[in-house]
């Protein structure tokens, strides 16, 4: 079944909203739309939840799954080690970490926090703190706009959900250059290792050109767009401006300081610009050389929401708010959700009764009907093993007549055969056709009549035949071996065992006949 997804990015300029359809078959982006403050202080009410809940209404922007972020300069984030790995030994270690590190009671604010790193050596833990009031004042404002939140993120760290839809491989910089303010989220694949808002935005470029100008703000605005601030190709540089974006550009470098060797400008890091601020002609330039690092701008998504984007509007004006959309579409790069308690999301039964009724419905229908095959698959076998048993009785009291059929009769089948077996190895079946009274049959008749020899024992196996007897002399002995040996199955005869017979005289021996196996059919 289909999710829409909503995600709102409500910056000091403007709200910006991505609106995804996620289904089986992927996700979808639907539109993109803007909402400036400019639109909502015209109104007569100047309430943003009443701004919202008609924008929303006007553009059909209603999402089942709602996901927001508060703002990066009204959150604390810090970074922790610990020298443990283990999620259950983290989460009642973290709140004690923060509290020794913070001059305020934790009992005003809401704690989120989320694996970063994991190593042998322990893990890097992100936390993001935000005051109680702050975080119930903008589910407040967005509840009465008909739009409750499951997500509430806060911007820096949420940036690197880009990694959905951009490729971000290897260590990246995200800067979103905003209105008022520079967020900077530092990723590594993907993954986000720091994040950290600057005061430098738009409006300080806009405000030194319109003080160096001597016009207002929407007249600097539109040179800034227009011009730069860089000069070249005719254009005035603005060296109001210009320190601001320094003093960015000095920011990102205590940045990257703060978050180790492994991210210094020798390395494969590339800085990424997005935001409004970043269309500015020849920033990107600007602040490769003053932080040696390769800056460009946030480039397409690959595939079809290439296209999407580009039609629905500005990727770079809209990167945090494809960023928030992206968090609610598969698993998480950042587990951060500051609604927490009471706040915290709950099931709607009713609502998923009403969207899943049909289907379980159909599914329990298909269960009804996989049970009834089973039972009458299960009436058809059991009849036709009652129909196996009784023909199979009566082929026992045909082969057995007279004895009574036991209670199972594959045992007793089994048991008579074993028993012909045995029946069958008395009389004797060796080498083909020849039973043990043939091979007795054809010891007698191949003794010559002449020798003096008397057969005192005589024992027949299934390919062996011993005689024992008694002879006044050795010679008649041998004599007898060779009579013998003139019948072909015997294929091996061997004397042995001969004695002095002390009491009879001459000699007692015995004679060992080997069947050849295979032999004597004819």
């Amino acid at each position: 079944m289909a999710r829409q997804i909503l995600s709102l990015d409500v910056g000091s300029h403007a709200i910006k909203a991505a609106v995804f359809n996620q289904a089986f078959r992927g996700v979808e982006l639907e539109q993109l739309r803007v909402l400036t403050r400019r639109e909502i202080e015209a109104r007569e009410d100047d309430d943003l939840s009443a701004a919202l809940r008609d924008w929303v209404q006007t553009h059909a922007l209603e999402g089942e799954t709602v996901i927001t972020s508060l703002p990066g300069d009204r959150v604390s984030t810090r970074l922790l080690h610990f020298p443990f790995r283990d999620r259950r030994r983290i989460a009642p270690a973290v709140p004690f970490e923060v509290e020794s590190q913070v001059p305020f009671d934790l009992d005003r604010f809401v704690l989120d926090w989320q694996l970063l790193a994991s190593e042998k050596a322990g893990a890097e833990v992100g936390v993001t703190l935000a005051p109680e009031e702050l975080v119930r004042e903008h589910f407040a404002c967005l509840q009465g706009a008909g739009l409750p939140p499951r997500i509430l993120e806060a911007e820096g760290l949420s940036l690197a959900h880009l990694a959905r839809l951009f490729e971000l491989e290897g260590p990246r910089l995200l800067l979103d250059v905003g209105h008022r303010k520079t967020t900077l989220c530092l990723c590594l694949d993907g993954q986000p290792v720091t994040a950290r808002c600057i005061p430098v935005g738009g409006q300080a470029l806009t405000e030194a050109i319109a003080h160096e100008r001597g016009v207002s703000l929407e007249e600097a605005e539109a040179i800034k767009h227009r011009d730069g601030i860089f000069g070249g190709d005719g254009r005035t540089e603005s060296p109001g401006a210009i320190q601001a974006v320094e003093r960015l550009g000095r920011e990102i470098l205590r940045s990257l300081g703060s978050a180790g060797e492994a991210f210094g400008s020798d390395s494969a890091l590339r800085i990424l610009l997005l935001g409004g601020s970043a269309h500015l002609h020849r920033i990107d330039e600007f602040l490769s050389q003053q932080t040696r690092i390769p800056s460009e701008r946030l480039a397409l998504p690959q595939g079809e929401l290439s296209t999407a984007v580009t039609s629905a509007g500005d990727p770079l004006l809209f990167g945090p708010a494809l960023a928030l959309a992206a968090r609610a579409t598969g698993p998480s790069s950042s587990g951060v959700n500051l609604l927490q308690d009471d706040l915290a999301p709950r099931l709607d039964f009713q609502k998923v009764g009403r969207e899943w009724g049909l289907t379980a419905a159909l599914a329990g229908l298909a269960l009804a009907i996989g049970v009834c095959g089973v039972v009458v698959d299960g009436v058809i076998e059991g009849n036709r093993a009652k129909a196996v048993e009784t023909k199979s009785q009566a082929l026992y009291a045909e082969a057995f007549p007279g004895r009574p059929a036991p209670r199972s009769l594959v045992s007793g089948m089994q048991k008579a055969l074993e028993d012909a077996e045995r029946r069958a190895d008395t009389l004797g079946v060796y080498r083909g056709n020849l039973s043990a009274l043939d091979i007795l049959q054809e010891v007698s008749s191949h003794v010559p009549k002449e020798l003096d020899v008397v057969f005192e024992e005589l024992v027949i196996d299934r390919r062996m035949v011993q005689v024992k007897g008694h002879s006044p002399s050795f010679g008649d002995v041998d004599k007898l071996r060779v009579a013998l040996s003139r019948f072909e199955p015997f294929s091996e005869i061997t004397v042995g065992d001969i004695t002095n017979d002390a009491r009879r005289g001459g000699r007692n021996f015995s004679v060992r006949i080997s069947l050849a196996a295979g032999g004597g059919d004819s």
